[in-house]
């Protein structure tokens, strides 16, 4: 054998060795795949959150695809503290195009804000949902995809 042949198997030999052995000969265990840059995160009412700006605020979504209903729960940047607001719209993909509606307020609506909101539309009858939802908050205007990033079905 050359010296050349031999460099696969000496190679093959020191990876088969070293590999898989930790302290004192005991297997190592397998390396936990990298985590995403946020974990998937529920809100207090157990709905998907959504990130407003550099999570400068969040929307909690609370979707029901049978019926076609959203629920909106807006809070700031620690998303423990609700944040009135103005009624947010939702801007839905659809077959014939763009839908967009405004959200009604749960509850009182003082001044025109609040901190829940809650809507119907034929199109909201879909997983996943395919459109964007708007927010001001202390007058900054906001927008979010209604799917979390890296939300799968």
């Amino acid at each position: 054998m050359k010296l050349r042949d031999s460099v696969p198997l000496v190679a093959m030999l020191a990876f088969l060795t070293g590999c898989g052995q930790g302290d004192a000969g005991k297997p190592t265990p397998p390396a936990k795949p990298a985590e995403a840059a946020h974990d998937h995160v529920h809100g207090p009412h157990d709905g998907e959150v959504l990130e407003l700006g550099e999570e400068e605020g969040h929307v909690e979504l609370i979707h029901d695809g049978v019926g076609g209903n959203v629920t909106v729960y807006v809070f700031g940047k620690d998303l423990k503290t609700p944040v009135s607001v103005v009624a947010p719209t939702i801007v839905i993909q659809t077959k014939d195009g763009p839908k967009e509606f405004t959200l009604t307020a749960v509850g009182d609506a003082s001044g025109g804000k609040a901190h829940a909101w809650k809507g119907s539309h034929a199109a909201l009858v879909a997983d996943p949902l395919n459109g964007r939802i708007r927010v001001n908050i202390g007058g900054k205007d906001f927008q979010s995809p209604l799917e979390p990033v890296g939300h799968d079905h």
